[in-house]
């Protein structure tokens, strides 16, 4: 005797399924996710809404495929829908179902397909916490006006335009931050926002790419499509961070190593492919970026099988792939130590530039050439004039005060703002073998921001160890760190009178 088996699933696994999401921003992310498999190569706009006060979350793309009934009835069935290919980030028909029960109890969806007139509406009032499946459920037609009326987003949404709209209520009670959702959206969704092949907005603000600075140390690495033994695909480019202008915020970490992405969607970070990236210092500022193709993540889209041989074979060829950066980071690393009569020298220099500039503050800009603004008072400002006998102020037990002076602001120039910013200080001065790059360079240190000299540049091994050298480089690196770029011309007038300031000559006004 044969007994005839067959399969089910209880509501109450797939609610314990849910609790897979960690957070409240990998669960809006994944309902995020849903539009972009069907986007169709059309540009995609994304509004993520959150409001406390209401109590909702809501999820709105415009742009995409959309859907229709038929659609709604596939999204509700747990592990059906529309055929999935190799390049869609989702692939089980799961993830959008199983963090809306995550996040909250009520559902409503308001959606029309690509090309059609007809809005269709679902709604389930217990979806995260019904504990039995749902059955002989009707999805309800709307007019457009009535779908306006329930989203008044939608009233901006052009005719045949495909659209679907989440809405969640009754919250469930977890943590959240706007600032950490845009942070990650910002980071997740980098290369499709940089692409501008869609744009997201959180309450209305619109998330740009997370922007990851090179270095000019080294060339980049282009990795061209690359078909490996098991049939993925890989193509990206590996780089050196240049970590001084990296963004930095609330939720925003860019780790050393490479950046896996399908479809456009970060995956994983700091993939190392069998390098020790923490084992020296200089090793944290190499990253890459690394398109996987026909091969998918898991199902939150959080990491790959690292057993299967798809990812051996990606493993061994990026491992070949970023040993020319880690033998150039290792080099960097492996740089002899910066010795006291350099640290001495650089002193010296430091105070050098620092005495300059204090001159030009203190005695006045007269007879420099440009510096001077429309006046020859002290640092270009207007000369001191007393106020008035009559408008004297005095203290309160009827005494004159000292006389009071009125002073313009400095002039709006280069060097007016860089008396400004570095008469008080200017900023330690350091050494390091920094490659095929400038001459200087920032770099972050617990004192603060430091000038980096640029030891492998090849002037340096003639006459970089000179004080003069020195002075010239860093006068230079101080006039080009201003936020408007001085034309060459007139950055080399700059420098010349900030040598004659340090040699203490005036230059004749022209």
């Amino acid at each position: 005797m044969v007994s005839t088996l067959s399969e089910s699933i209880g509501r109450q696994a797939l609610i314990a399924l849910s609790n897979q999401y960690s957070s409240v921003t990998q669960a809006i992310m994944e309902l995020v996710d849903n539009p972009f498999d069907y986007r169709r190569e059309n540009h995609l706009t994304v509004e993520v809404t959150i409001n406390k006060a209401k109590g909702l979350i809501r999820v709105l793309d415009l742009g995409g495929l959309g859907m229709n009934d038929q659609g709604l009835a596939e999204w509700i069935r747990w592990g059906e829908g529309l055929q999935h290919d190799s390049t869609d980030i989702g692939q089980y028909h799961v993830g959008g179902k199983l963090a809306a029960i995550y996040l909250a109890d009520e559902i409503d969806i308001i959606c029309r397909r690509k090309g059609e007139t007809a809005v269709w509406r679902f709604m389930d009032p217990h979806w995260g916490s019904r504990t039995t499946l749902l059955q002989n459920h009707y999805a309800a037609q709307l007019t457009f006006d009535e779908a306006c009326g329930l989203v008044p987003e939608l009233g901006r949404t052009s005719e045949g335009v495909g659209f679907a709209c989440v809405t969640l209520r009754k919250l469930k009670p977890h943590r959240h931050e706007q600032a950490i959702l845009q942070a990650a959206l910002a980071d997740t969704y980098r290369v499709l926002l940089e692409e501008r092949e869609c744009t997201i907005r959180v309450n209305n603000d619109v998330i740009s790419p997370i922007h990851i600075p090179e270095s000019s140390v080294f060339d980049p690495i282009e990795i061209e499509t690359t078909k490996l033994s098991e049939g993925v695909t890989v193509r990206g480019k590996i780089w050196v961070m240049d970590r001084d202008r990296m963004p930095a915020g609330r939720g925003i970490t860019i780790k050393a190593g490479i950046r896996s992405v399908f479809n456009g969607r970060l995956v994983t970070s700091g993939e190392e492919f069998g390098h020790y990236l923490a084992g020296r210092g200089s090793l944290q500022r190499l990253i890459g970026e690394i398109r996987i193709g026909h091969f998918s993540p898991n199902t939150t889209k959080t990491g790959w099988d690292k057993d299967s041989p798809k990812w051996l074979a990606i493993n061994d060829f990026m491992y070949r792939q970023m040993q020319p950066a880690v033998t150039f980071l290792n080099q960097l690393g492996e740089s002899r130590p910066v010795s006291r009569e350099q640290k001495k020298r650089a002193e010296v220099v430091r105070q050098m530039v620092e005495a300059a500039l204090r001159r030009l503050a203190v005695e006045g800009l007269t007879g420099f050439s440009g510096l001077k603004g429309h006046s020859d008072a002290p640092a270009g400002r207007k000369p001191p004039s007393p106020v008035p006998d009559h408008d004297t102020p005095t203290k309160q037990n009827g005494s004159p005060r000292s006389s009071v002076t009125e002073r313009t602001p400095p002039p709006e120039v280069a060097v007016g703002r860089l008396l400004r910013r570095y008469t008080s200080g200017v900023p330690r001065i350091d050494f390091d073998s920094l490659g095929r790059g400038l001459r200087s360079q920032w770099r972050a240190s617990p004192q603060g921001r430091e000038i980096v000299i640029n030891t492998s540049f090849p002037m340096y091994g003639r006459i970089g160890e000179t004080e003069d050298y020195l002075f010239e480089t860093v006068v230079l690196h101080l006039l080009a760190d201003e936020e408007d770029p001085l034309p060459y011309s007139e950055a080399r007038e700059k420098l010349d009178q900030i040598v004659w300031a340090a040699a203490g000559v005036a230059i004749p006004s022209r």
